[in-house]
């Protein structure tokens, strides 16, 4: 070996050893030597030194090889590009270690890229590799056969740009690797495949391997049955990526690639993530192709009686999306004994479920296909379901029934006399679930199907202020929502009737529960009821005021929420009754908004600028004394930097980072830029706020408005398109 390589040799064993100083220590040595081209033969000395080398340090060889060599390669002239592309196919043909090897296969999918990158010969910018994979994909050893199509998965964007004139050979090879005896040689065709036709997806080119999308699909199925879960993610992945094609020769495979994901989020065997993305895929072709999808009766059919499974069989609760990213309601839910209760770890309520996914996947229908297609299957399967004596099967057809209330509010806004019976009656079931889910369901329609369901306040007011007093926490918060989004809707003559015991029964559960979710659901329809009584809200002001302190004074982080909450509830009492009857509550309640502000919580800043916005619409000239100490926080506020560059980790620049050949252009390593979307969502609020105290303070404003203009006008270029839109308001 040479003093060269010997010496590099050496350095790369400190690579491979669990020691983060040595290794540090080698890459600050090596840096200077792969600067100069004589590392690449060294480099490839090592990669070919098998029984002096370890394997290990002979596969950092190749890792190392495949960074730097793309800074040194045009410097080399004909004869030794040459030569270096022979010892790297004889690499590839002889080396018996599958690390080293597919150490290899990336350094000669490198060398391709450089070749083709460079113009000089087009497609047949290293015909030798080409031969060599399609010898290797028709050898007789099942190892070189794989060889061959790991080689191609390396290349995809080099085989995508520069050899679209060999796709119909490729084809040939794909399509025979894909019924291979050996899974090996199937599952590593399927990724070079999948990789290429996700590149390919928007391009007329993909049609070149279109064909093949039922045999990816075989093979798929094949490993879901073996619970080879990898191959099942790749082939979802290159399925999703499909799904917006616009070939038709991509698109006759819809029905073929629905019933695969239909089977994957079935399948209680794989993990959820898995079937997730197997819903996603469903949901995704409902946006893209909403009537071929819709147009398929029996299809259609097979994937909605799948969804309404899944949500039947599980024992979730089905109401539980409304209150999914809420950590009050989280934390309810398992102290009452609900869903999760044995589950100790908070990560898995970010997780999907069978209930969550099933949802998610129908209400995508419901808001995507053509409402032809999909409103009677779902609607007819809800009443079957409702009058069943099975519990479980009506919980699942009164939530559908919620579930599709947006993206179906035109039929169903129609059929409020035949549905609404059925939602009444599911609203006092003997099943908790199901009278949980009769709320979700009412708040659904209460909230998409307007002006229709107002017709029906004599109704569903009295069945929601009976569920109040349910003995289930998930149905007193859900009766919560119901009221909050049916108040919001209604006229003051509509909500008179019912605005006493309405108040009194929201103000009544506020005291009686200690229930975080209950809580902030009754604060919330106490709010929606001020904004629709307006001036009819008076009367209750002071007793609602007095509610709203106590939870204004909250410095619990986790009541932070409630006490926001609280402060959005006096705004909109603001709001509803005017300056007047107000007056008596602005001091404590800007005092409160104020405080939230030395607070560490981006949510309470949010509340508190919202506040301030509807305060300063209220109170007008009296809002100008604080001008002088908010008017420069909301400056602060709205010119920081919602995102910093930070220095990528390790994983994020890969295996060996620090030895990239960016580190040459002396640019300090890689950063990643962070986004703080909390911030983003502050400064928006900051935004509204400036902009109502500039509207409704008058000349109090003017000293204060010189720099705000000039940081709103650094905000109309944020990158961000809704701070540019709030901006703009």
């Amino acid at each position: 070996m040479s003093e060269d390589a010997a010496k590099m040799a050496q350095l790369l064993s400190a690579l491979t050893h669990p020691n983060t100083e040595a290794i540090r220590e080698a890459e600050v040595a090596l840096k200077p030597l792969l600067k100069d081209a004589r590392s690449v033969p060294a480099l490839v000395e090592v990669l070919k030194a098998r029984g002096t080398q370890p394997d290990a340090v002979r596969h950092v060889a190749a890792v190392v090889l495949r960074k730097r060599i793309g800074g040194h390669y045009a410097k080399f002239d004909a004869p030794t590009k040459t030569a270096l592309k022979t010892e790297i196919l004889s690499v590839l043909a002889n080396e018996p270690e599958r690390t080293v090897r597919n150490g290899a296969v990336g350094v000669a999918a490198t060398i391709c890229r450089l070749e083709c990158s460079s113009g000089d010969a087009g497609g047949a910018a290293w015909p030798e590799l080409f031969q060599f994979i399609a010898a290797a994909a028709s050898d007789a050893n099942p190892d070189a056969r794989e060889l061959a199509f790991l080689l191609l998965s390396e290349m995809t964007e080099t085989i995508g740009l520069h050899l679209k004139p060999q796709f119909p050979s490729m084809a040939t090879l794909f399509a025979n690797a894909l019924t291979d005896t050996e899974v090996k040689v199937q599952n590593s065709s399927v990724k070079a495949l999948g990789q290429l036709l996700s590149y390919l997806a928007d391009e007329k080119e993909v049609e070149n391997f279109a064909a093949l999308v039922p045999a990816i699909i075989n093979v798929a199925a094949a490993c879901q049955k073996r619970s080879d879960e990898d191959t099942v993610s790749v082939t979802l992945d290159v399925l999703y990526d499909l799904a917006y094609s616009p070939s038709s020769a991509v698109a006759v495979h819809l029905p073929a690639t629905i019933q695969f994901c239909l089977g994957c989020v079935s399948d209680s065997n794989l993990e959820m993530g898995v079937r997730d993305s197997a819903a996603l895929v469903i949901a995704t072709l409902a946006e893209s192709k909403p009537k071929m999808f819709g147009k398929d009766d029996s299809l259609l059919s097979s994937v909605i009686e799948t969804l309404f499974n899944l949500i039947e069989n599980s024992t979730e609760s089905a109401a539980g999306a409304l209150f999914e990213s809420n950590p009050a309601w989280r934390e309810d839910l398992k102290e009452d004994g609900g869903a999760g209760d044995d589950d100790d770890d908070d990560d898995n309520f970010d997780s999907p479920t069978e209930t969550s996914m099933a949802q998610g996947t129908l209400d995508m229908l419901a808001c995507e296909l053509p409402k032809k297609y999909i409103f009677n299957p779902v609607v007819s399967r809800c009443v079957t379901r409702l009058t069943s004596p099975h519990a479980h099967h009506r919980k699942a057809g009164i939530a559908c029934l919620g579930v599709i209330a947006e993206g179906c509010a035109e039929p169903l806004r129609e059929h409020l006399p035949d549905v609404m019976p059925h939602v009444f009656a599911a609203a006092g079931d003997a099943d908790a679930q199901v009278r949980e889910c009769a709320c979700f369901a009412l708040g659904q329609i209460s909230e998409h199907c307007q002006p229709e369901i107002l017709s029906y306040s004599s109704q569903i007011l009295p069945i929601v202020f009976a569920l109040l007093d349910d003995t289930t926490v998930a149905v007193q918060a859900t009766s919560c929502y119901v009221l909050e989004m049916f108040c919001e809707r209604l006229e003051p003559e509509g909500v008179r009737p019912l605005l006493d015991p309405l108040v009194r029964k929201l103000a009544a559960m506020l005291e009686g529960t200690t229930k975080r979710s209950v809580q902030e659901m009754a604060v919330a329809a106490l709010a929606a009821t001020a904004v629709a009584a307006e001036e009819e809200f008076t009367p209750y002001v002071a007793g609602v005021a007095a509610l709203m302190t106590k939870l204004m004074a909250l410095t619990d982080e986790k009541m932070y929420t409630l006490r926001g909450r609280a402060l959005e509830c006096m705004g909109h009492m603001a709001i509803a009754v005017g300056r007047d009857a107000f007056r008596p509550y602005f001091s404590s309640t800007m005092q409160c908004a104020c405080e939230g502000l030395t607070f560490d919580s981006t949510d309470l800043h949010e509340f508190a600028y919202a506040v301030f916005a509807n305060l300063a619409k209220v109170m007008g000239e009296e809002f100008s004394p604080v001008l002088g100490e908010l008017v420069p926080h909301l400056v602060t506020v709205i010119g920081a930097d919602e995102g910093q560059l930070e220095q990528a980790e390790e994983d994020e620049k890969g295996q060996f980072g620090a030895l990239d050949d960016s580190d040459d252009e002396d640019e300090g390593g890689q950063y990643v830029l962070h986004v703080r979307t909390a911030l983003l969502e502050a400064k928006k609020g900051a935004i509204t706020a400036i902009g109502e105290m500039a509207a409704h303070t008058g000349a109090s404003f003017v000293p204060y408005l010189e720099e705000t203009m000039a940081v709103l006008k650094k905000a109309a270029n944020n990158w961000h398109p809704l701070i540019k839109v709030e901006v703009a308001e």
